[in-house]
């Protein structure tokens, strides 16, 4: 249970923190007990974002979605709470109670409220100018440019999300709901594989048949990675290599044959 109020801790504070957001909801929520008088509304706007919150910090609840969803995305409950609808219907409905210089005066103080309240997005480190048409990581622009279409890959953890918005002519192996398996104490069938992808040195001897048995013609890894043994004695060896990632490829690969794990 400690592990489930830590979880619930850290993503509550990474969705809410820096910014004034959450305590104006809740100032909300209760001038639209107060105010509202459609049955309705009041459950839909005011009893309903209660009780999500409810389920995500009880126990009971947190710990049954964490199980069903996974730890890595049960924040996600977070976005039942339409904080974009809750704000500004509150707002709307103080207005609607005011008249004349004191509507406009109530517009103007809630807009400067709710910018106040949160936090400047595209200074946001998740926010980069973009470089390309495709509006990705040039990182992942230069890995598929060396990557021939119709092939199954298996790739570094920081391409997964982008690689097939790139060219969706290329099949991976593993996808983001694989994050799921971070943590598995006894992973099974192509979770080991992707554990084995995990390691820092990665275990040639132990990747390399788990790769060849999925069908993954390419892999790609960070630089940053080491290796146990070299790549040519367990059938794969170096295609290419990028500023950040290192691409190898099936020995048995012949260049224009069509790897891909499913057709579209």
């Amino acid at each position: 249970m400690q592990d489930f109020f830590t979880i619930a801790k850290t993503d509550f504070l990474d969705t809410f923190q820096g910014a004034w957001i959450f305590p104006l909801l809740l100032i909300v929520l209760v001038f639209i007990f107060w105010k509202e008088k459609d049955d309705m509304r009041r459950l839909l706007l005011g009893v309903l974002p209660l009780l999500f919150l409810f389920i995500y910090w009880c126990p009971l609840t947190g710990m049954l979605f964490m199980k069903l969803l996974g730890e890595n995305v049960y924040w996600r409950i977070l976005w039942l709470i339409l904080i974009a609808v809750l704000i500004p219907y509150g707002c709307c409905l103080l207005i609607g109670h005011l008249k004349g210089w004191l509507r406009q005066g109530a517009f103007l103080i809630g807009m400067a409220v709710i910018v106040l309240c949160g936090t400047p997005l595209f200074q946001s480190e998740e926010f980069q100018a973009s470089t390309n048409d495709y509006k990705i990581p040039q990182n992942v622009v230069a890995v598929c440019d060396l990557l021939p279409g119709n092939v199954h890959a298996l790739v570094s953890n920081r391409l997964m999300p982008y690689i097939r918005l790139y060219d969706p002519s290329i099949t991976l192996e593993f996808g983001r709901n694989a994050l799921a398996y971070n943590g598995i104490e006894n992973p099974t069938g192509n979770q080991i594989l992707y554990a084995e992808a995990q390691k820092e040195e990665i275990d040639v001897p132990a990747l390399a048949p788990l790769a060849k048995e999925e069908g993954c013609t390419f892999l790609v890894f960070s630089n940053s990675r080491t290796y146990s043994d070299d790549w040519e004695a367990y059938g794969y060896k170096e295609y290419g290599h990028t500023d950040e990632f290192t691409i190898f490829v099936d020995t048995d690969y012949e260049e224009g044959q069509n790897t891909k794990k499913w057709e579209e």
